[in-house]
């Protein structure tokens, strides 16, 4: 039994082993390569098997360095070889693994205005939307490096004109470095028009009655139309309440309740008072 554990295990040994030293083989090569990958590519065919996970010393596996590399046809082998049995690593962990810094390739490419490669890298199902710790995107960095051709590829595929973590746009970094792309505006005031279309309008209303546990009903300040509101039913509304509401498919919900603070328990000698009933003749008298 101990002799068949061991046949079966040894080959799967050699192929971690070797999968990791060609990798690593594959990315020192990569990096050598100084707009010449034949070496690179070479290898790469000849290897019986690779680990595409990867990475060098900062993170960055081989994709990553060949797409900030420029290196079109060497992504173009690496995307072939992620879907082929001599292959270690799922195709989306390849594609969208960030480095040290959180970038991925397809960020790389973009901020080193390849868009052969972002081309390449989006056909191949690359997220655009990821986001880096800072929450910069393949966008982000092709609009402050001022790469229009790659910024139009990105929009085409859904990329988000969102902020970062410093409240900049993809269009204020641009213009930050004096880029001016008109496509990120029209995209940006697009996408505000939207937000402003959906953003629901907030009435102020007053509780009259409750219908149920879940269904109240109200009586808008403003037209002083009595409406049927939603709501939990855990949720304290008392009557006269002011409360905050919105519409959203023909159907009003709170956005904001007062709290509503239950009075602190007395400390009485009678347990058998009720709850809010003062106790006079306790020594500890409020």
């Amino acid at each position: 039994m101990w002799r068949r554990t061991t046949l079966v295990a040894a080959p799967r040994r050699w192929l971690s082993t070797t999968a990791l030293s060609n990798a690593d083989a594959l990315v020192a090569l990569i990096k050598e390569a100084n707009g010449d990958d034949d070496d690179a590519r070479d290898f790469l065919r000849a290897a019986p098997v690779v680990d595409l996970t990867v990475t060098d010393a900062f993170g960055s596996t081989a994709l990553t360095l060949a797409a900030r590399g420029g290196h079109l046809e060497l992504c173009r082998d690496l995307l072939h070889v992620i879907d082929a049995p001599s292959s270690i690593g799922p195709r989306e962990v390849v594609l969208n693994q960030a480095n040290m810094f959180g970038s991925t390739p397809l960020m790389c490419a973009s901020a080193s205005g390849h868009s052969a490669i972002v081309g390449v890298l989006l056909a191949a199902g690359a997220d655009v939307n990821i986001k880096t710790r800072y929450g910069s995107t393949a966008l982000s960095k092709a609009a402050e490096a001022g790469h229009g051709v790659i910024v139009d590829q990105l929009l085409a595929h859904g990329a988000s004109v969102t902020e970062n973590a410093l409240g900049k746009t993809p269009f204020d970094l641009a213009l930050a470095k004096g880029h001016v792309l008109p496509q990120l505006e029209q995209r940006l005031s697009a996408a505000k028009a939207d937000e402003a279309a959906v953003e629901p309008t907030v009435e102020i209303a007053r509780v009259t009655s409750w219908r149920s546990a879940t269904l109240i009903e109200c009586r808008l300040e403003a037209s002083d139309e009595v409406v049927l509101v939603q709501k939990e039913a855990t949720q304290r509304t008392p009557i006269n309440a002011t409360l905050e509401l919105s519409l959203t498919d023909d159907r009003w919900y709170i956005v904001s309740a007062p709290v509503a603070k239950r009075p602190a328990k007395q400390r009485c000698l009678h347990p058998r008072r009720p709850f809010d009933k003062k106790c006079v003749d306790c020594p500890e008298r409020r």
